[in-house]
């Protein structure tokens, strides 16, 4: 049976996450699936869905820990569906294979709940002005200014190539 309704999860700290996710649900809608938006803290229940894509940035090296939290929550579900992830991380507006590493290696706590069937690995946006105190500090140590490094293009093509994904053949 054919993936009718797909739930895009995600969580964000800053919003930019959320964009992306907006952005993968329009793409996925355009090829025809029923694709619904929401934050995981928001996420009660994942009953009528046919598949998922799960979303975070990585803060610290981890994708946020309600993430993580909402794939060990529905785990059992997951496991019954296609499901793919994609992450956003600051690094990888120097998309090097070093940051691609770091960035897989963030996704390694969902491992062992769920075995995406995609990942899609993606830079993000930071605005200083948003940015709680903590956080502030924290990235101004690497030196880095208000940016958005997203390539709409790269993250359009990835959430194109879903639907083989999620669409399993007949």
């Amino acid at each position: 049976m054919a993936v009718q309704k797909v739930l895009i999860a995600y969580a964000s700290r800053y919003g930019s996450t959320r964009e992306i996710a907006e952005s993968i649900a329009e793409v996925l809608r355009e090829q025809g699936l029923d694709s619904d938006v929401k934050g995981v803290m928001e996420i009660t229940n994942i009953t009528g869905y046919d598949g998922i894509v799960i979303g975070s940035p990585i803060y610290m090296g981890k994708w946020l820990v309600e993430a993580v939290d909402f794939v060990k929550l529905f785990q059992e579900d997951l496991r019954k569906m296609p499901v793919a992830v994609f992450t956003v991380g600051f690094s990888m507006r120097e998309p090097t294979e070093d940051n691609r590493q770091k960035a897989h290696a963030a996704i390694h706590a969902i491992r062992p709940y769920v075995h995406p069937l995609d990942v899609g690995i993606f830079a993000g946006k930071i605005d200083l002005a948003e940015l709680s105190e903590a956080d502030r500090q924290i990235i101004s140590l690497s030196g880095a200014a208000s940016a958005d490094f997203r390539d709409w293009d790269e993250i359009a093509a990835w959430a194109g190539e879903l639907t083989a994904i999620l669409e399993p053949p007949a």
